[in-house]
């Protein structure tokens, strides 16, 4: 009836043809559309790590920068500590921080100096899924020139990890996404002795509660 019309269709070649045809392009499009929500999650989540990061530092940028003497950081059961002396209401107050290995989080206590029995607060986590060699670095160098700070710093260097998986392990960190920071902050109010002054006081800032639980 319709001349120069082929009615027979499609083989059954063809068709598989382009089945497996379509099979491949909607693989490639699943593949690309994964790794796009994989790629903005790992983003979403290194942003909110270096945010928490962010506001713990700004938090102990307040703190430190009022404090009148600032120890020398060690370790405590793998754990390190520092510690800082505030006055607040003229009340001398301890404050120590520590990087909970175990658990990755960055924690921060505090207690009234001289209390007897000491008794200092639940930690409180400031950070969470964070890592780092040594986080806690005091400079107490006596001035020597009249451009050297007279001043304690103390430096917070960390490294936040997001996508490790469940814990802080050394394949879960290498695996993840990392971001290192690293801040000082400077005492004013915690001047470095001159001369032949003992400085052991400094150096042994409310220590007296590294080992105390809480």
């Amino acid at each position: 009836m319709f001349p120069g019309k082929n009615d027979e269709g499609y083989s059954l070649l063809e068709v598989m043809m382009a089945m497996v045809c379509t099979g491949i392009l909607m693989t490639l499009v699943t593949s690309a559309v994964i790794q796009i929500y994989h790629s903005v999650n790992s983003v979403d989540a290194v942003s909110a790590a270096q945010s928490q990061i962010d506001t713990a530092f700004s938090r102990l940028d307040k703190e430190v920068r009022y404090a009148r003497g600032i120890s020398d950081p060690a370790a405590v059961s793998g754990d390190p500590y520092v510690e800082y002396l505030l006055s607040a209401d003229s009340v001398d107050t301890c404050v120590e921080l520590r990087l909970r290995t175990s658990t990755g989080e960055l924690q921060r206590r505090q207690w009234v100096k001289n209390q007897s029995p000491l008794v200092p607060t639940a930690w409180q986590t400031l950070a969470s899924s964070v890592i780092a060699a040594t986080p806690f670095a005091v400079t107490s160098t006596r001035p020597v020139l009249p451009s050297d700070s007279p001043y304690q710093s103390l430096t917070l260097d960390v490294t936040s990890v997001t996508g490790g998986g469940s814990g802080l392990s050394a394949s879960a960190a290498r695996a993840g996404s990392r971001r290192e920071t690293t801040v000082t902050f400077t005492a004013l109010n915690a001047i470095i002795p001159t001369g032949s002054v003992d400085t052991t006081t400094i150096s042994t800032t409310c220590t007296e509660g590294r080992g105390v639980s809480s």
